[in-house]
């Protein structure tokens, strides 16, 4: 059967445009570049009783993404949830922990699994662990450091002081152990805003100084401990962008509480000391400052904390899903 000259160029045609689509990568979105940290259900549940929130949190760290509808995780433990090492597990459990989460793990695109977990804890010793599970989950692309400064205390003279939760050492020999994954293994970071500015009454003096391990990390994610201080969230940028490695991207950490922040309206009841839902108007503040940070490419990621807020009836948690239902298909120019 002869064919038209018309619809040989119409199959020509439209081969050349299905070619040229595979070739081209897809423009990434606002949510491709979307995280949530999440810690295991009930993580936090001492600072919510602080705060006055009884019968605490529930949500998975999966949960709480697929209820926010971001694609990728940061999973931070600490002393109370980390699971027990591999080995002690494996000759007589089905999976062990760490494969369990990393199991529920397999919905997300990008998992950043915590080396380091709150309050500078971890560390090396739960690092084989993480590599093996990276060889076997595809979706664990990086390791996360939280709280990177540790043993933080008060000197004499009321300043606070502290140490680097790895050496130097710990650092270089940790990228040894992470080549061993057989692909490209990112290493994130904590750096909260007062330990960039001397003069704040929060900032820890660190021996060595914090900014002799910035060269060490891959993601840099800045956050800002308390709501109060987001009116100066463009100086704190700044100040990170003058003294980071050219190479290391940023992260813009959102909080949806503010752990030491006091509700004013509550403070009569005797079951509330400390702890609140960041406002919404802060909320709008930071998160119209990192939507436009992404976009110009200042920052890489925005980094969601956390799921333990998602469902004990914050205010801050339904603003931020509808935020990211309106803002989370974006284009970006990637």
């Amino acid at each position: 059967m002869k064919r038209s000259p018309i619809l040989i160029a119409a199959l020509l045609l439209l081969a050349t445009l299905v070619a040229n689509a595979e070739q081209k990568p897809s423009t990434a979105t606002v949510r491709d570049h979307l995280w949530l940290f999440a810690c295991p259900p009930g993580g936090d549940a001492y600072y919510l009783e602080l705060a006055g929130v009884r019968g605490g949190s529930r949500m998975t760290p999966v949960e709480g993404a697929h209820w926010l509808n971001v694609p990728n995780l940061v999973f931070v433990t600490q002393d109370h949830t980390r699971p027990n090492l591999r080995w002690t597990e494996i000759n007589w459990k089905a999976k062990t922990t760490m494969d369990q989460w990393a199991i529920s793990f397999e919905s997300l695109k990008k998992v950043s699994w915590s080396a380091v977990g709150s309050s500078g804890s971890g560390g090396l010793k739960t690092l084989p662990d993480i590599v093996s599970i990276a060889r076997s989950y595809p979706q664990v692309t990086s390791v996360y450091l939280d709280d990177f400064v540790k043993d933080r205390h008060r000197r004499a003279d009321m300043a606070f002081a502290g140490r680097p939760a790895m050496s130097e050492e710990e650092l270089k020999a940790m990228r040894t152990q992470l080549s061993k994954v057989g692909r490209p293994m990112e290493v994130w970071t904590t750096l909260y805003a007062y330990d960039l500015d001397p003069q704040h009454p929060d900032y820890t003096h660190c021996e060595p100084p914090l900014i002799e391990s910035l060269k060490h990390f891959d993601v840099i994610v800045l956050w800002t401990w308390k709501s109060d201080d987001l009116r100066n969230l463009e100086k704190s940028l700044a100040r990170l962008e003058a003294v980071k490695p050219k190479e290391t991207k940023i992260a813009l950490g959102l909080y949806l509480w503010d752990y030491t922040g006091v509700d004013e309206k509550r403070k009569a009841d005797p079951t509330y000391r400390f702890g609140k839902p960041v406002p919404l108007e802060l909320m709008e503040f930071q998160c119209s400052l990192g939507l436009k940070w992404l976009k110009e490419d200042r920052v890489r990621d925005l980094v969601i904390l956390g799921n333990t807020h998602l469902d004990i009836g914050s205010p801050s948690a339904p603003w931020m899903r509808e935020w990211i239902k309106k803002n989370g298909d974006d284009k970006l120019d990637r």
